[in-house]
């Protein structure tokens, strides 16, 4: 499917994991959607580098709420393990077989009280977004962003019944029942559905409705898949970056630019709300900062007792109260990752602040920040900590965010996409390290080095400062180091800052 920008300046979430907390929700309301059966009992086999994580991400409490029926962005998700148990459901948690599987996967097992046992194994693959890859340990591929008519039947399905789908896909399963799954990007016509219904031997039929709001991809666009190719496209249309990612997601989803534009307001201003709760005092899940620091920095900047001056300690404050804020299961805007959504709400509320712009300008700048992720997830770059790194995303994060706040004093495509190129370069190889799962330390201050860097590169490339290196080919290297880096540091709290002796004595005592 192609990236929805609001996949990028999004989704909207309870934290502290884009990856590990909304991509679980999501996997587990794509089974509540396929499935539709009414559950006695849950397991959940994770993969097993979430052993040390799941817990601190609330992983568990994402997968079940999902499978009961929560969204993301819900807040009963962060109760959902005793809902489940107050509505009579069992839950269990084990793990895959080591090797054998993608990174951040789940396999969801919903136990009826007759007895029937049915499963979906999905993926997060970072930012949020999810692909899902088995029902019933049969082989599909389903994305969340469309309609799926999924039917088990004793005999096999002529592909020709499911009539306007997109795809066809089939198999048998352990229990020697045929899946088949039809895939729309419109609701499927009632018509078609009646006639499923009415074949022999059918035995169970479901529609699933989109998990994703954003619109199925309604046509591939060939110019997203480049720095240039987007600034070729921009400059015959003669549209600026912000107009292109408009248009851009409107020939994706045949959306409106009123939709479209007025679901980015919706996004600032959630970020906005973001920032002003981030300047409480948090709990954090375990308490390993003090759930004050942004207010703390804040003060200092009201003082005027900041060494390095104001708008930077200003947007750093404001970053850091977001991610506290996002430890705590507030309700966040990932930008494109939980685990780096302080940088975009911090640089641009303080933007606006000091420079005193309107929505509209910020917006705009939001925009081309996701414009950029777009294309970077069109090359491949993954946004998550456990597949790539902090690179992927406070890297990441730092970089579009530049990128966007350049564009808002420039309509200079090459000055843009410099200020991203400068942007990245600088944060290459950044590990994920966190030394007791949660998102805590050292993500929330890593996003603080996020803010400046954003900040200064913006600077550099608005002045006149280019890459040596041309911005695609830093996407290129970007890609490169995400393979390369060891698994150790992506995630698994075993190499960098979590290997420290403070770390693994912090882990023994939250274990205990």
């Amino acid at each position: 499917m192609e990236t929805s920008i609001f996949e990028i300046i999004g989704p909207v979430m309870i934290g502290p994991s884009s990856s590990h907390t909304a991509g679980m929700a999501r996997i587990g309301m794509m089974a509540n959607r396929i499935l539709q059966v009414e559950a006695a009992s849950v397991r959940l086999t994770l993969s097993p580098k979430m052993r040390t994580t799941y817990y601190g991400h609330r992983s568990d409490a994402a997968l079940f709420g999902g499978t009961l029926g929560m969204s993301e962005d819900d807040p009963e998700i962060r109760d959902a393990i005793a809902i489940a148990h107050a509505n009579g459901v069992e839950t269990k948690v084990d793990f895959l077989e080591e090797g054998k599987y993608p990174e951040n996967s789940a396999r969801v097992t919903v136990y009826t009280k007759d007895g029937e046992e049915y499963s979906v194994f999905g993926t997060s693959i970072g930012g949020g977004s999810i692909l899902i890859s088995e029902i019933d340990r049969v082989p599909m591929r389903l994305t969340a962003d469309t309609w799926h008519v999924i039917v088990w039947s004793e005999t096999e399905l002529a592909k020709e019944t499911f009539a306007g789908a997109k795809e066809v896909q089939q198999g048998i399963s352990e229990k020697q029942e045929y899946v088949t799954c039809g895939t729309f990007l419109e609701k499927p016509d009632e018509n078609m559905l009646e006639l499923l219904r009415g074949q022999n031997m059918v035995k169970k039929i479901s529609l699933a409705s989109p998990v994703l709001a954003y619109g199925s991809s309604k046509r591939h666009v060939e110019w997203i898949s480049s720095c240039d190719s987007v600034c070729e496209y921009a400059e015959k249309e003669n549209l600026t970056l912000a107009e292109t990612a408009v248009r851009y997601e409107s020939l994706r989803s045949g959306f409106s630019e009123k939709v479209i534009r007025d679901r980015m307001h919706e996004q600032w201003l959630l970020m906005k709300e973001s920032v002003k709760k981030g300047q409480e005092e948090h709990q954090l899940l375990y308490g390993l900062t003090s759930g004050k620091d942004g207010k703390m920095l804040m003060q200092a900047v009201e003082k005027e007792e900041t060494i390095s001056g104001g708008t930077i300690p200003l947007a750093t404050a404001m970053a850091l109260g977001v991610m506290e804020y996002n430890g705590s299961m507030g309700c966040i805007v990932a930008a494109p990752t939980a685990g780096s959504s302080g940088i975009a709400p911090g640089c641009m509320t303080a933007l606006q602040q000091v420079h005193q712009l309107s929505d509209k300008q910020i917006e705009d700048g939001l925009f081309v920040s996701a414009l950029i992720g777009v294309i970077m997830a069109a090359c491949d770059v993954s946004f998550s900590g456990s597949v790539g790194g902090c690179q992927g995303e406070v890297g990441v994060s730092s970089a579009i965010t530049s990128a966007g706040m350049a564009s808002i004093f420039t309509e200079d495509k090459e000055a843009i996409m410099h200020a991203m190129a400068i942007c990245m370069k600088n944060l290459l190889g950044l590990v994920c390290d966190p030394i007791a799962a949660p998102i805590e330390v050292p993500c929330i201050k890593r996003n603080a080095v996020g803010v400046a860097n954003a900040y200064i590169s913006s600077d550099m490339a608005l002045a006149g400062v280019r890459s040596f290196i041309p911005p695609d080919e830093v996407i290129d290297a970007l890609i490169d180091v995400e393979k390369r880096l060891p698994s150790e540091l992506k995630c698994a709290t075993i190499g960098g800052l979590a290997c420290t002796k403070t770390a693994v004595c912090t882990r023994k005592k939250l274990t205990q």
